[in-house]
C-alpha cells in the first residue's frame, strides 16, 4: 500500500502556525521578523548609549578627555539611529518600487 505525501501537508506541531508556511513564505516571514527584531534591539542599544553618553558628559566635571569620550558615544548612538532609520527608508522605497510589502509578506497560492 502506497501513500502519497505532499510537502504542504507536512507540518511540525512544535512550530504551531509557523510550520504551515511554504518555503518562500517562511523565508519572507523570517526575514521580516529578523529585521523587526534587529531594529528593536538597535533602538534599545541607541537609547542605552545615548543615556550612557549623557551621564558621562554630566559627570565629566569639565575634564576634556571625558567630555570627548561622552561626545563620541552620543555621536555614535546618533549614527546608529540614522542607520536604523535609513534601513527603514530603504525598505519603504523598495516596497513602493516593487509594489509588495517586505515587512508584512502576503502570498496567494493558486492550485
Amino acid at each position: 500500500m502506497t501513500h502519497t505525501v505532499f510537502a504542504n501537508e507536512i507540518t511540525n506541531e512544535a512550530l504551531g502556525s509557523l510550520g504551515t508556511k511554504s518555503a518562500g513564505e517562511g523565508l519572507a516571514f523570517y526575514f521580516a521578523t529578523f529585521w523587526k527584531t534587529a531594529v528593536l534591539i538597535g533602538g534599545l542599544v541607541f537609547l542605552v548609549f545615548l543615556v550612557w553618553g549623557a551621564i558621562e558628559w554630566m559627570t565629566a566635571a569639565g575634564d576634556k578627555n571625558d567630555i570627548e569620550k561622552a561626545s563620541h558615544k552620543i555621536t555614535n548612538a546618533l549614527i546608529g539611529l540614522l542607520i536604523l532609520v535609513g534601513s527603514y527608508a530603504i525598505i519603504l522605497f523598495v516596497e513602493n518600487i516593487l509594489g509588495i510589502s517586505l515587512l508584512e509578506p502576503q502570498f496567494s497560492v493558486n492550485y
